[in-house]
């Protein structure tokens, strides 16, 4: 979640399907320029195609909050229901995305242009609500969850796109080490340790630090996720979280929505040194397609963004995070109907095929597998 965002009604209006389509045409436009227009206009054709095609492989968001997951985020034209998110994402050629409870989200609210929190939570308050919001959607999503890297793929094979359930922060365990057999038991494979609150695990990008780093508990949280064979997302935590984390875990971790702050500076964004960091771990970085019209910002920004972190660390670190919803409508990828086109602005930067494979479902995949199936 973006921290600018926390109440959607003063956001932009959204960036429609029309409106981003001319925007990603007009970028592919720009380096397809040949002698003739009929020449340009075929490279154009081409590249979609191309596009299309890579789209047949596996295909996978970082982090959301489609439907149910958004709460008061969601904008006017997003879909609420289930259904309506599952049938977006067969239009999207998005084979799974990542739907993530914003766990601390009684406790924060916007102040003064940022989010953080305003009070405290009471007791058992946060782990009520993480029960209560798993009773309500996994109905929803009764044969519709993946727990693991194949059931992805049977998903895809059959057709059918597919929810990876997760928490954005870990604070519906309240210091107890035992909820993380539960809610795995009841489907979480993926936990963002830290979101804007700072919990018992560490400390977070937009607050000074309490705890210098992760804390004992982090660590027993980090050595339980990797016995149990769940993912780590370090989004949103500090530069020493996030090093602490990276000297426990056994895995590579996620960080699942972000950007590179080389390209613009931002207190959600992260240094050259964090990037290198996770993927000297084996991780993926999710890039946040963010943008701000206020900034001017974009689809082509969010390619260079991709570019940048792809050139910094590899391509086989590169993943990408919508953050669905959680950007409110600060974004060039409004729903997931748009995800499709992703390959073909990556194509047009002059990606190749293997590398948009990778960036859009594979590296999430190789981390998912080496999680779910080196347990213990």
């Amino acid at each position: 979640m973006d921290e600018s965002l926390i109440d959607s009604s003063d956001c932009l209006n959204p960036l429609n399907r029309r409106v981003f389509l001319v925007t990603l045409l007009a970028a592919i436009a720009s380096v397809c320029v040949g002698p003739t227009v009929s020449g340009s206009l075929k490279r154009e054709q081409a590249l979609l195609a191309e596009a299309a095609d890579i789209t047949q492989r596996i295909s996978i968001d970082l982090h959301s909050h489609p439907g149910p997951f958004a709460g008061r985020n969601a904008f006017s034209s997003a879909a609420r229901d289930m259904p309506t998110v599952f049938a977006d994402m067969k239009q999207g050629k998005l084979d799974a995305a990542r739907f993530c409870f914003v766990a601390d989200r009684p406790v924060i609210r916007r102040e003064s242009g940022r989010i953080r929190q305003f009070r405290d939570p009471g007791p058992g308050e946060l782990f009520r609500l993480a029960q209560s919001e798993l009773d309500k959607v996994m109905k929803e999503l009764e044969g519709m969850r993946a727990l693991s890297a194949a059931d992805v793929l049977a998903f895809k094979q059959k057709g059918v796109p597919c929810g990876i359930v997760g928490f954005e922060g870990a604070d519906a365990l309240e210091g107890d080490l035992s909820r993380l057999q539960l809610f795995y038991d009841r489907g979480i494979r993926v936990i963002q340790l830290v979101h804007y609150r700072i919990n018992e695990l560490g400390d977070i990008q937009t607050e000074p630090p309490r705890h210098g780093g992760l804390t004992t508990f982090g660590r027993d949280v980090v050595k339980g996720m990797n016995r149990l064979g769940m993912m780590i997302d370090v989004a949103h935590a500090s530069s020493e979280t996030i090093r602490g984390v990276l000297a426990e875990t056994r895995h590579p971790v996620l960080d699942s929505h972000t950007r590179p702050s080389a390209r613009l500076a931002l207190s959600r964004a992260r240094s050259d040194d964090d990037l290198r960091a996770v993927a000297k771990k084996g991780g993926v970085i999710g890039v946040w397609p963010i943008a701000r019209k206020a900034r001017g910002e974009t689809f082509d920004d969010f390619v260079k963004d991709i570019d940048y972190v792809k050139s910094l660390v590899g391509v086989d670190h590169v993943g990408i995070g919508t953050d669905l919803n959680g950007l409110g409508q600060d974004t060039v990828v409004p729903t997931h109907k748009e995800f499709s086109l992703i390959p073909a602005g990556l194509l047009a930067r002059g990606f190749s095929e293997s590398e948009v494979t990778r960036i859009i479902g594979e590296n999430f995949m190789r981390v998912f597998r080496e999680v779910t199936e080196n347990r213990g």
